[in-house]
């Protein structure tokens, strides 16, 4: 009986085993080009290099622009949306010598242009639009030259020669796949279409099964026509991405680019949630592309030869505030007034907004790159003003540590339309106008500190989970990011930013 017993209990732990090695090889073929949020990755080759931008959504300026050799190694250029958010996912295509960026939907659907090198953009161009038509704009070109775009739920226009005009209203082209019962999704949602040619195939990759919802919910889906408008043909194979168990360390994996590498072999950019941390945003992900015998673009088990090294994102986060301008990794949420930002002496100058709610200051704010991270900064105010540190989401979900003028300091907390009253612990009378301050997220439990010249760090009490400041309770597809925020008629001093992961 007691063998029986051990058998019992050691076969089960055996099996789990089984199972935990299959989910972590399904993570093996999957690397991280860009984490924290960078969602709705889109990518294109112009001669000898890949073009790569995403979304951050309602953050100005937006659309980051990114150029790599081999797909591994990204530098950013420029934001193409200096002075606008970005909205709904766009795609990026290549006709000529030029790159195109399509976004927008409805009445306002928009493309902007560039030529080599890419650093300067056209402002968005209004596309006149015979009648609405929906988001995530697929450009794709046909062998005669002619251009057309795909849009959600399967439909697709033709625009101009040059590529700045809807010449056709939107036709159903594409009816989609149907998604089993089986899978836990939070909508249909087909979105996303991306479009290539490849031997004899027209090749439709689309978004389905929603953004968020259930870790099972998002996917990427395969579709092939020997012409543009169809008909199109599923892959027997789909979901070709898909995250089959919330035990897996991505979630909601899907809105994928096929992209054919340097050495021709092919990978799919695509994004998703880290497990568990949903806070951060969806990050850019890339994974290894098989052609099957029969033609289909399936996710390979292992790298091909000279794909196994790390990807590196040259990004930097920190600021010294020497130059005379704000640095590359900042953005606002919503709004970004130049006139209240000023760089002299290696110190930001940052006026305050009329307003006693950090959520309703408009930070500025970087995108962290890790799921735990620090912010510290030096703060000098004065007057009627406060100034500091946030972890912001929007402006209903944020936490943050702040100096008044008069000398105290003070954590600030919102979890709904209503900013929370300090407790009597999260105010300290610490008589200075000038002090360091900073926020330690590790892995969405922030912990707060303050010190004064002379003294070591000193934790307030009360540390906050922040797992909750995400799309499935706030809305938005966003994340959480750190920044600085300044209130009332008072001009802050920062003499520095520094982020540092964990």
């Amino acid at each position: 009986m007691k063998k029986l017993f051990i058998t019992l209990v050691v076969l089960p732990l055996c099996m789990l085993q089984v199972i935990q090695a299959q989910e972590v090889a399904k993570d093996y073929p999957i690397k991280v080009l860009t984490f924290g949020n960078w969602a709705d990755p889109t990518i294109v080759k112009y001669e000898d290099t890949y073009y790569m931008t995403s979304n951050n959504d309602n953050h100005i300026p937006s659309a980051m622009l990114l150029k790599s050799k081999d797909l591994f190694d990204w530098e950013p250029i420029t934001y193409t949306n200096p002075n606008r958010g970005q909205g709904p996912a766009t795609d990026i295509a290549k006709y000529g010598n030029k790159l195109y960026i399509y976004g927008g939907g409805g009445k306002d659907v928009w493309v902007q242009y560039a030529e080599y090198p890419f650093e300067s953009w056209s402002e968005r161009i209004n596309m006149d639009p015979i009648e609405p038509h929906g988001i995530d704009a697929g450009h794709i070109t046909d062998e005669r030259g002619n251009r057309y775009l795909y849009t959600n739920m399967g439909k697709m226009l033709k625009i101009s020669k040059d590529g700045l005009k809807a010449e056709t209203a939107p036709q159903l082209k594409y009816d989609g796949w149907d998604i089993p019962d089986s899978i836990d999704i939070e909508c249909v949602c087909l979105e996303s279409p991306k479009l290539f040619k490849k031997d004899e195939y027209y090749f439709l990759v689309s978004a389905a099964g929603g953004t968020v919802g259930p870790a099972t919910s998002h996917m990427a889906i395969v579709a092939r026509s020997k012409t543009v408008e169809g008909p199109w043909e599923n892959s027997p194979y789909n979901p070709m991405i898909w995250t089959e168990s919330m035990n897996e360390k991505w979630w909601s994996k899907g809105h994928a680019t096929l992209i054919e590498g340097p050495d021709g072999n092919w990978a799919a950019i695509y994004h998703g949630y880290l497990q568990h941390q949903r806070s951060l945003g969806r990050a850019t992900l890339m994974s290894p592309i098989n052609w099957t015998d029969d033609g289909w673009p399936v996710v390979a088990d292992e790298w091909p030869e000279g794909w196994d090294k790390e990807p590196v994102f040259n990004w930097e986060l920190s600021d010294s505030f020497d130059n005379q301008e704000l640095g590359i990794q900042w953005q606002a949420w919503n709004d970004l007034k130049p006139e209240r930002f000023s760089l002299s002496d290696g110190a930001l100058k940052f006026k305050g907004i009329n307003t006693v709610d950090p959520g309703l200051s408009f930070p500025i704010t970087v995108n962290p790159l890790h799921s735990g991270y620090e912010v510290e900064t030096e703060v000098e105010i004065s007057n009627d003003g406060t100034a500091g540190l946030i972890l912001f989401y929007n402006s209903n979900a944020y936490v943050g540590i702040g100096l008044s003028g008069d000398g105290k300091i003070q954590k600030y907390l919102k979890l709904s339309e209503r900013m929370e009253t300090p407790k009597p612990r999260d105010i300290v009378e610490v008589g200075v106008d000038k002090i360091k301050l900073k926020i330690n997220n590790d892995n969405q439990t922030v912990s707060y500190y303050y010190k004064i010249e002379g003294t070591d760090w000193i934790k307030l009490e009360a540390s906050e989970d922040i797992s909750g400041f995400q799309d499935n309770i706030y809305g938005g597809f966003i994340s959480v990011r750190p920044g600085l925020f300044v209130l009332g008629n008072s001009k802050a001093i920062f003499n520095e930013f520094n982020y540092s992961k964990l």
